[in-house]
């Protein structure tokens, strides 16, 4: 899949079910690029995003790189969620950002600046042990206009 077919696809199902939970659409999609590498790296079903398993519905094992500030990287297994639909894959992550404690002061940041970057520098080092991944995210949503699907002019 190319960058421009990848966004067609995720790019309208990301922004109505962001739009219901209240968050930028344009972070969800680039965070779904970069894990999934443009949809050619799905865990399981519908798993874009590099979503662990979270003690619920189906799951999938597979070997993943995560990283360690005093030893760098490593390799291990892990399991991660497997989706029945796109849409329940939006869902779960917009659950995600807005229920789980550990995003709490990202979600705060988001609720008081409305700044797309602010969240993602307040979010990613929760979500990614890539110490790169905020920079990754914000010129991901550049690069590709991600913004447009946000819901919301700069009028």
């Amino acid at each position: 899949m190319t960058a421009d077919e990848f966004i067609d696809f995720i790019g309208n199902t990301a922004g109505m079910v962001c739009a219901n939970y209240n968050l930028p659409a344009s972070v969800c999609i680039a965070q779904a690029a970069i894990e999934s590498g443009w949809g050619r790296y799905c865990i399981g079903n519908y798993n874009y995003f590099g979503r662990k398993w979270g003690g619920w519905g189906n799951y999938v094992e597979k070997s993943t790189q995560e990283y360690d500030p005093e030893s760098g990287y490593y390799d291990t297994t892990a399991k991660f969620q497997d989706y029945d639909s796109l849409e329940d894959a939006v869902k779960d992550w917009c659950v995600l950002m807005t229920e789980e404690p550990a995003y709490s002061d990202a979600l705060d940041t988001w609720h008081k600046t409305w700044d797309v970057e602010a969240f993602v520098r307040a979010m990613a080092p929760v979500y990614a042990t890539d110490p790169n991944y905020a920079d990754k995210i914000l010129s991901t949503i550049q690069a590709n206009d991600l913004m447009r699907f946000d819901g919301w002019d700069d009028e």
